[in-house]
């Protein structure tokens, strides 16, 4: 969290842990049928995305419950990033080669990058909220224009 007072772990074993940061205790911690490879607290911190293997996005509350899925892909998804503003967006990649932007509330694909030839590893969005960098595993680092694809950006 911003305070740096809640930490969240996902690991490959289906587990998510909510700790306390100060004293090093568990707060929650809830299991999914997937290997998760991402966590991330949306920037109000009410919410968190993970993803993983079962190639869904999970949106969870804060204290650790599901409260959507959207089918991300048809492959194991890496990566995501929310815009760091207001979380009004966020960002996909993973092992089908594609980017993808989302509208963070509707749960909506507003864009689909193409470009990768190998699994995409790392995407982040610029903290202008202009760009998106993603890197794949066959070396390359593509940056993405959001302006065409989130109007608040133009």
């Amino acid at each position: 969290s911003k305070a740096d007072d809640e930490i969240v772990s996902a690991s490959a074993d289906g587990s998510c842990i909510i700790w306390n940061a100060k004293s090093f205790t568990r707060r929650a911690a809830f299991f999914a049928n997937t290997m998760f490879s991402t966590v991330l607290y949306h920037p109000d911190e009410s919410q968190f995305l993970t993803t993983g293997s079962d190639r869904k996005i999970t949106y969870w509350d804060a204290d650790g419950n599901a409260i959507r899925v959207l089918e991300g892909s048809e492959q194991e998804i890496n990566c995501i990033h929310i815009e760091e503003e207001v979380g009004e967006y966020f960002v996909s990649g993973g092992n089908d080669k594609l980017v993808k932007v989302w509208n963070y509330d509707e749960g909506t694909l507003l864009a689909t990058g193409h470009g990768h030839s190998a699994s995409i590893k790392k995407c982040k969005i610029a903290p202008n909220g202009k760009l998106v960098v993603s890197v794949g595993r066959e070396g390359g680092i593509f940056v993405w224009d959001l302006n065409d694809v989130v109007p608040s950006n133009n």
